[in-house]
């Protein structure tokens, strides 16, 4: 199967996923290209893609689903029997529905899928859950995923072979949580937040305000505010942290791959 481009499409709001695509479109492609949907703006365009592309998609995951927002999360980009890579980042948790959701999603958008992977990247509410994830241990699996892809295009699988990968349909439901991150006085109005949110969720005119029904709890303009101004102040956040730590300390988790048979 001659390809004969490699993007990287991801929505990262804290970095994992977008270093996990990025490194395995390196691998495939010294010239590839990554668009990053994190950007509202980015969203807003329109990407095609062909059957000589290569997509490598990337996305976290959130209660064991895709992020939800307004616009759809992947439905800028539309491909034309195009080979795609789907992949999905969590914090040594559970990634439940996820990977299904987005291979589901991307195959009714004109992808066909040739191999998938689940990748750990630190917690979004703790510094402590897969801390320095990726590790050498996952650069590795990176690598060996990456040569797997290769001999599948060199194969040249045309319409034979599917896709399998875990997760249930329905997916599961949300379950509100009920906190979100809010300013505090040590704000100083540098609006770095506003820049960092992915929805715009943060009051223009007063940045220590978050839209709830907005916020996506990613946790990125809490780790990209220099002053450390950002926080969530709700003692059900205190706890859930608890619990996540106590549960996701015990166990570390390996990538896991599924290919096209």
């Amino acid at each position: 199967m001659p390809i004969n481009r490699v993007t990287a499409v991801c929505f990262s709001p804290t970095g994992g996923t977008k270093t996990y695509v990025a490194a395995i479109a390196k691998a495939l492609s010294s010239a590839y290209k990554i668009i990053d949907l994190t950007v509202p703006e980015n969203r807003r365009r329109e990407y095609a893609f062909t059957e000589t592309d290569l997509v490598i998609f990337g996305a976290p995951v959130y209660y064991g689903r895709l992020p939800q927002i307004a616009e759809g999360l992947f439905s800028s980009c539309k491909g034309r029997n195009t080979p795609a890579v789907f992949n999905i980042t969590y914090g040594n948790g559970q990634y439940a529905d996820a990977l299904l959701e987005e291979k589901n999603l991307l195959e009714a958008q004109g992808f066909s899928g040739i191999a998938a992977g689940a990748w750990i990247a630190p917690h979004s509410f703790s510094d402590k859950i897969a801390a320095n994830r990726p590790d050498s241990n996952d650069i590795n699996a990176v690598e060996v995923f990456s040569q797997n892809i290769k001999a599948l295009l060199t194969q040249g699988l045309g319409d034979s072979g599917s896709l399998t990968v875990p997760g249930n349909f329905p997916y599961r439901q949300f379950q509100p949580l009920g906190f979100y991150p809010v300013g505090n006085d040590q704000c100083v109005d540098c609006r770095t937040c506003v820049d960092a949110c992915p929805v715009n969720a943060i009051d223009h005119a007063d940045p220590t305000q978050t839209q709830a029904d907005k916020c996506l709890i990613c946790m990125a303009c809490v780790k990209q505010c220099p002053w450390e101004a950002r926080l969530i102040e709700n003692p059900a956040f205190n706890q859930v942290q608890r619990q996540l730590e106590s549960s996701l300390l015990v166990e570390t988790k390996a990538a896991e791959t599924f290919f096209r048979r």
